[in-house]
């Protein structure tokens, strides 16, 4: 049987089998609404190529404010390449300079977390380019500048073809991005983040 597609306050897959290149600090952010839920668990792994990293693969979630999934604080005014250091978005208001925001797509919500360095007007310069192209009309999201319950690794030896997990309890009653992270700059990597049903509230 197929694995469930996530969507908002219910399990399934939140990122799926996503590969992160290699380079150090590639990224992959995705949307995680618990606003209605009593509490929910995020399975985390990550699946290791024929040569193993020497870097760990974080990850961890960053709460969001100020926004809802119907009316996000902003949106991508025009298109996004693949590498572009610079985003003009609906409305710069709350961003401020060294900020970090979240872009995700507004079909599969899954994109990823960038750095503000400059704005001019609605214009926001990025610390570096895109990861990934976007469609106008993407999601912008304020988010918080600190990891709640701080970053995690699965594990701390790595070997090749190998899959390492390990599990986020964000708090309920809140929209998360949670964020994977490959830290390594010459192995690609593989991830994966499910919301289950925490056992406690079963």
């Amino acid at each position: 049987m197929a694995a469930p597609t996530y969507s908002a306050g219910t399990v399934g897959n939140v990122l799926n089998g996503v590969t992160l290149a290699a380079g150090g600090t590639k990224n992959a952010a995705a949307l995680v609404d618990l606003s209605t839920v009593l509490g929910g668990a995020l399975h985390c792994q990550m699946a290791t190529g024929s040569t193993p990293p020497t870097a760990a693969t974080t990850f961890r979630c960053l709460r969001v404010y100020a926004a809802t999934v119907t009316a996000p604080n902003a949106t991508l005014s025009s298109a996004v390449v693949a590498g572009a250091t610079s985003i003009t978005v609906s409305s710069a208001a709350g961003i401020t300079r060294g900020q970090v925001i979240a872009i995700v797509t507004a079909a599969g919500l899954v994109g990823e977390i960038v750095t503000v360095t400059s704005i001019a007007g609605n214009t926001l310069t990025l610390a570096a380019g895109t990861i990934n192209a976007y469609s106008s009309g993407d999601l912008v999201f304020l988010i918080e500048q600190a990891a709640s319950g701080g970053t995690v690794a699965p594990g701390s030896s790595w070997a090749a073809n190998t899959t390492y997990s390990t599990s986020i309890y964000p708090p309920s009653a809140w929209l998360w991005i949670v964020q994977a992270t490959n830290n390594d700059t010459a192995q690609a990597v593989t991830v994966s983040v499910t919301l289950d049903k925490n056992p406690a509230f079963s």
